[in-house]
């Protein structure tokens, strides 16, 4: 077992001998903050049969949160969401995540030295005191 693996977009181009091929894809992981945060982009792998989407992870735009504790982005090519820790006006915890992308796995009969579009979904971007998402992933599995 062979694995291509891509943290941006790319071309894939199917080994000799390949007739089929197993993708591991991730959405990016949405971003985070009072305001103006941005979901993460989709990744996608566009096989002959049809185009396997993984969909970015959503924003969290919180700006009832009064004082932030901290925020943290979502590791570079995880699809995991940024974070916000928090308290309310009466000293409550709060925690809070952007989404994180979704994770799609799928198999397509390939064509030996065709080239087949990868797309990785960017994190979403931080919003106004807060954090970015993390970039997504494709990874491209197959017998040679």
């Amino acid at each position: 077992m062979k694995v291509d693996r891509f943290t941006t977009d790319g071309t894939w181009t199917v080994p000799a001998g390949v007739t089929y091929a197993v993708a591991h894809i991730t959405g990016g992981g949405g971003g985070i903050g009072t305001a103006s945060s941005g979901a993460g982009g989709n990744s996608s792998v566009a096989f002959a049969s049809g185009t396997v989407t993984a969909t970015g992870g959503g924003a969290i735009n919180a700006p009832n949160v009064a004082t932030t504790e901290g925020t943290y982005a979502g590791a570079a090519n995880s699809g995991y969401g940024a974070g916000r820790a928090g308290r309310d006006g009466a000293s409550f915890g709060i925690g809070m995540n952007g989404g994180d992308g979704a994770i799609i796995v799928a198999g397509a009969e390939v064509t030996p030295a065709a080239s087949i579009t990868v797309t990785v979904g960017a994190g979403g971007t931080a919003g106004t005191n807060g954090s970015a998402g993390g970039s997504g992933y494709v990874w491209i599995e197959y017998l040679a």
